[in-house]
C-alpha cells in the first residue's frame, strides 16, 4: 500500500483505499503459496523493483501517471495464478490452459485475463470500477502488453528494440559533449514517442521480474535456491509423467546451482542490465551484480575442482585394484 500511496494510485484511479487493499487481499490469495518462486513474495519484490525503476530521472522524464500506475499494478499481478510449471511443461501435458491459448504465451495470456476477470466480478475489489471507458480501455492495454513482455522467448526481441530505441539517448549526449549546449527537452520528445514509452515500460518489468541478480548477495542466493528448487519439482513431474524434460540442467540428482546461475547471467542478464543501467543510471544494482556474478563463479570452480578430486581419488582406487 506504501507503494501505491507514493504514486497515488488510488487518487488517480479515483478509487478508496478500502477498495485498493480489497483487491490486493484478493490477487494476494490467488498466488499459490506452495511455489517456492512464483508466490505472492516475487510478485511484491517484482513490484518493489519496478517502483525503484520508475523513480529513475530519465524513465520519470519520459512516461506519464498513467504508466507509472499501470506498471505498478502489471508488477503486482504479473505472475497472477502461476501454477509453478514453465509454459512448455503445460504445453508437452495438454493443459487446460495450453489448450485454450494455442500454446502461445500460456502463463502471460493466463495471468491477464484472471487479472480482469477477478477484478471486475466485484464492486468491492473493483479498482478500475470508477475510470473512464477510455481511460480503461488505455490502461488495460499497458497492463496486458507489460505482462505479456515477460514472457521469456521474446526477451531478445524487446532487449534489441529497447537498445535500438536508446541509441537515440547516447547520440543526443554526444552532441551535447560536442556542441556544449544540453537538449533534454529534444530528448524526452524523442523518447516520449508511444512506440518508445512502449518499449521503456517493457523494459521496467522485465528488468524488476528478474532482478534477483541485481540484489544483496543474501537475497540473490535465497531466490537462486527457491527458482532451482521449483524447477527440481517440474523437472521430478517431468520424469513421473513421461514427459520431455525442459530443463534438464535442473535435475536434483545433477544440478550445478551455481553453474545454472552463471548461465542465466551470461544469457539473459548481463546484456539487460548494461543497457538499462547505460539508459538510466543504476550503479548500486551493477555492483550487487558484478560481486554477485563473481561469487557464482567462484562457488562454480570450486565444485569443479571438488569433482576433479572425487574422480582422481576414484581413478587410484580403481587403478589399485587392477595392479
Amino acid at each position: 500500500m506504501k507503494i501505491f500511496r507514493r504514486f497515488g494510485v488510488a487518487e488517480f484511479l479515483g478509487t478508496s483505499e478500502t477498495t485498493l487493499r480489497n483487491w490486493f487481499q484478493l490477487i494476494e490469495s490467488n498466488y499459490h503459496a506452495t511455489n517456492s518462486y512464483h508466490n505472492s513474495t516475487h510478485a511484491a519484490d517484482v513490484l518493489q523493483a519496478t517502483a525503484y525503476f520508475l523513480d529513475r530521472e530519465k524513465v520519470k522524464d519520459i512516461i506519464d501517471q498513467m504508466d507509472q500506475v499501470a506498471s505498478l499494478i502489471a508488477a503486482v499481478v504479473h505472475d497472477l495464478d502461476h501454477p509453478g510449471r514453465t509454459n512448455s511443461f503445460l504445453i508437452n501435458e495438454g493443459n487446460s490452459l495450453a489448450l485454450l491459448y494455442n500454446d502461445t504465451a500460456v502463463l502471460e495470456s493466463h495471468h491477464s485475463a484472471m487479472t480482469f476477470q477477478l477484478t471486475g466480478k466485484d464492486d468491492r475489489v473493483n479498482i478500475f470500477k470508477n475510470l473512464e471507458r477510455e481511460s480503461f480501455q488505455a490502461i488495460r492495454l499497458i497492463i496486458i502488453d507489460m505482462v505479456m513482455a515477460t514472457e521469456m522467448t521474446k526477451h531478445f526481441e524487446h532487449l534489441s528494440k529497447f537498445v535500438n530505441c536508446t541509441k537515440i539517448v547516447a547520440k543526443c549526449e554526444e552532441e551535447e559533449s560536442l556542441t556544449g549546449i544540453s537538449t533534454p527537452d529534444t530528448l524526452s520528445l524523442a523518447l516520449s514517442t508511444p512506440e518508445n514509452r512502449t518499449l521503456i515500460r517493457r523494459m521496467v518489468i522485465k528488468c524488476a521480474d528478474i532482478s534477483n541478480p541485481t540484489r544483496p548477495l543474501n537475497l540473490c542466493k535465497d531466490w537462486a535456491i527457491r527458482i532451482a528448487n521449483e524447477y527440481f519439482q517440474q523437472t521430478d513431474e517431468e520424469k513421473r509423467l513421461g514427459l520431455p524434460v525442459v530443463m534438464p540442467i535442473f535435475d536434483r540428482k545433477t544440478c550445478s546451482l551455481p553453474k545454472s546461475q552463471t548461465s542465466f547471467y551470461d544469457i539473459f542478464i548481463h546484456d539487460m542490465f548494461d543497457a538499462w543501467d547505460a539508459f538510466c543510471d543504476v550503479p548500486d544494482l551493477m555492483g550487487h551484480l558484478q560481486h554477485n556474478y563473481s561469487y557464482w563463479k567462484d562457488e562454480e570452480l570450486k565444485e569443479q575442482e571438488r569433482k576433479t578430486e572425487v574422480e582422481s581419488i576414484v581413478s587410484d582406487v580403481v587403478g589399485s585394484r587392477e595392479q
